[in-house]
């Protein structure tokens, strides 16, 4: 074979494999841009798909707190009610604890449970120089009533306090006053207005000059201050009740 059909035939070759490798790697590099491309695509994809995914968490998350929200907020004006209708409440029950207060502040008054301290006299009974003017208990009975029927407010005899089932009486040769044995001097003191007191007892005729006719020593004071104790005895009733409502 000559030289030159040799060379020629080298060269044949050459560009023929030349071809197919540049085919090949063509190929090659076509496959590899599809599987990048599918790749990002891919990646791409799943980013959208967990954006969506975080945004549809993220308004979930949001409709929830806006539920607690709303729930918190009922609680809240509900309770801010509550407060509301205890503060009126509050204020209505102290207008009504204090009205029951002065209420039963009266009550003890006049029942005579309560020390109460105030203007008026005193009246106090000794017996005579004789055994005949010495003072029995109608003549203690005689000062407390015509105290009562002068407006006074309280009355004790001895530091017994005189209510409305006080007796007074002899027992023996011994007064009693609420059951309680009292000897002379009886010291009668009574809470009330001290002028219109002392002109009731002083009058012409009146309580002290009978009870000095009668040989008994009297002497009464006008006082500014005076003290009386609330009554010690037992409060209770066998057999009077409160009349209930029809």
């Amino acid at each position: 074979m000559s030289k030159e059909k040799k060379e020629n035939k080298i060269k044949k070759f050459i560009e023929d494999n030349s071809i197919a490798t540049y085919v090949a790697i063509g190929i090659s590099l076509f496959l590899l841009a599809m599987m990048i491309t599918a790749q990002v695509t891919t990646m791409s994809n799943s980013e959208a798909v967990l954006k969506g995914k975080r945004e549809n968490e993220l308004a979930d998350s949001l409709v929830s707190l806006q539920r607690e929200y709303d729930e918190l907020k009922l609680k809240y004006d509900e309770s801010q009610k509550i407060v509301k209708e205890y503060q009126t409440d509050a204020s209505t029950n102290n207008n009504l604890i204090a009205s029951m207060s002065k209420e039963n502040e009266t009550l003890g008054l006049l029942a005579g449970t309560t020390d109460v301290t105030g203007e008026g006299i005193i009246v106090t009974l000794n017996d005579g120089l004789t055994a005949d003017t010495i003072v029995h208990d109608s003549d203690v009975l005689t000062v407390v009533n015509e105290l009562r029927v002068a407006g006074a407010e309280a009355i004790s005899v001895n530091g017994q306090r005189i209510i409305t089932t006080s007796a007074i009486r002899c027992v023996g040769s011994v007064i009693q006053v609420n059951y309680q044995k009292v000897a002379t001097p009886f010291v009668i003191k009574a809470i009330g207005n001290a002028q219109y007191l002392e002109s009731a007892m002083t009058i012409r005729n009146g309580v002290v000059d009978v009870l000095k006719g009668y040989g008994i020593k009297v002497s009464l004071t006008r006082e500014t201050d005076i003290e009386i104790p609330k009554y010690e005895g037992a409060l209770s009733f066998n057999f009077a009740k409160p009349k209930k409502g029809e």
